[in-house]
């Protein structure tokens, strides 16, 4: 990979279109959620995982370093973004998920459980019907990865990698949520996606209702590293009622 994580500044004759081909997306490892130190949460997006670039008012899309066709999407992402910055990689979903109306609808698999057994599904998920929720998963999955022509999708962006000439690699993931924020103001075809902090009980009715399946836990302090499985990162399944 032509950038390493620690260097701050970028090649000056390119572009964010020709760096974002060199990255791809940070994974999720598979350490325990109760490990995680000081997370933010997030709900774990269906659809289509992508790595988005800006300059002035030229974008693009690439799943895993290969060129999107460029759409109303990218156009956005880089008129958006052209307000506030000159140049930005980001990381971040197409999805159907952020219009509740076009949600897959969840199965609802048992009675509510106890504050207790909320924690333990929260972090753990539960053992019974495991192969049925697995499979409710994978179905839930291929039909997010798929887009008619009258689907109603979004860019929601989860990470800001880059901005103006600088990687941020090495700056804190709450910060660059925060730096996010500040640069991306959002619409109906690109937004920043929402995140909370512990505890999250009160968001998990919501998320499940928008066919959620899972979720995400990120260290507040994590950095992000390209390609990489990372060790501060989990997700877990979506307790049930």
């Amino acid at each position: 990979m032509p950038i390493p994580p620690d260097s701050a500044s970028a090649p000056e004759s390119a572009s964010a279109a020709d760096l974002a081909t060199s990255i791809r997306p940070q994974r999720f490892g598979r350490t325990s959620p109760n490990d995680i130190n000081d997370p933010i949460v997030e709900p774990l997006w269906a659809g289509v995982r992508v790595i988005g670039a800006a300059e002035g008012e030229i974008g693009a899309l690439f799943e895993d370093g290969d060129p999107l066709v460029p759409d109303g999407i990218s156009i956005a992402l880089a008129r958006m973004l052209a307000e506030t910055a000159d140049s930005a990689i980001v990381d971040g979903y197409l999805t159907k998920q952020a219009h509740p109306q076009d949600q897959p609808q969840k199965a609802s698999l048992d009675a509510s459980p106890s504050s207790g057994e909320l924690l333990t599904q929260t972090f753990l998920g539960l053992r019974r019907h495991k192969h049925a929720e697995e499979e409710l998963r994978r179905e839930v999955e291929a039909r997010a990865r798929l887009f008619a022509p009258d689907d109603r999708v979004t860019l929601l962006v989860t990470d800001l990698l880059y901005l103006d000439g600088t990687w941020l690699l090495d700056i804190p993931l709450l910060e660059r949520r925060r730096l996010l924020e500040s640069v991306l103001p959002g619409d109906e075809l690109v937004r920043p996606g929402p995140y909370v902090r512990p505890p999250i009980g009160s968001w998990l009715g919501s998320w499940r209702s928008q066919g959620f399946t899972g979720i995400t836990f990120k260290e507040a302090n994590s950095r992000y590293r390209p390609g990489e499985t990372a060790v501060d990162w989990a997700t877990a399944p979506m307790p049930r009622r």
